[in-house]
């Protein structure tokens, strides 16, 4: 009996991300203090980077912009289609 598509999809999808923790894992095997370096900056950048602040920010900002955005489109395709209608 063959199995469901979707895992078959699944596994396909998986596949880059398991060749890039395999990838990372030869990396950090290869060059340990260097790894722990880049983890530790890296650490302490998100930790003083506010990224939750940051992301909730462009998403009000993104949601605020919305509706005149799509506002904006409904205006300029009613007009396409007046003219479309004119001719």
């Amino acid at each position: 009996m063959s199995e469901p598509a979707s895992s078959s999809k699944s596994a396909k999808s998986a596949q880059p991300i398991h060749a890039l923790v395999e990838k990372t894992a030869d990396e950090v095997r290869k060059s340990p203090v260097k790894s722990i370096v880049w983890a530790f900056f890296v650490g302490l950048l998100l930790t003083i980077f506010p990224v939750g602040r940051v992301l909730s920010a462009f998403t009000s900002l993104f949601l605020v912009l919305l509706r005149p955005v799509l506002l904006l489109l409904g205006v300029v395709k009613l007009f396409e289609e007046v003219e479309q209608r004119r001719k």
